[in-house]
């Protein structure tokens, strides 16, 4: 498995600076390792008042979401309903031909 330490607190201060509990302790709120990047979702009932709805899970799926693309990374869902983060590819222009040259004309 790669080691996405990188990405792993990166994604973590990204979310706490938003406003998200990432901290020690009870809080619903669970970011882990994964072979293709980090993975970040909610556990329903661990935090104190008993567990959010699904709205307000979907809600803070979505604003984790937007969060984390504003910052550059790809963020997918998964099967679980989680949500996959991964380090966007460096873009690179294609390799262009050499343009061909143009003959050049004599008016006489």
């Amino acid at each position: 498995m790669v080691d996405h330490r990188e990405l792993f607190e990166d994604v973590t201060e990204a979310l706490t600076r938003a406003g998200f509990d990432t901290g020690p302790g009870p809080s619903p709120l669970w970011i882990d390792r994964h072979p293709e990047g980090v993975v970040v979702g909610w556990t329903p009932g661990a935090e104190p008042g008993g567990p959010p709805s699904r709205e307000a899970l979907a809600a803070l799926s979505g604003a984790a979401a937007v969060v984390l693309r504003e910052r550059g990374y790809l963020v997918a869902g998964t099967e679980e309903g989680d949500l996959l983060v991964r380090c966007a590819e460096p873009v690179t222009a294609p390799e262009s031909p050499e343009p061909e040259a143009v003959p050049e004309q004599w008016w006489g």
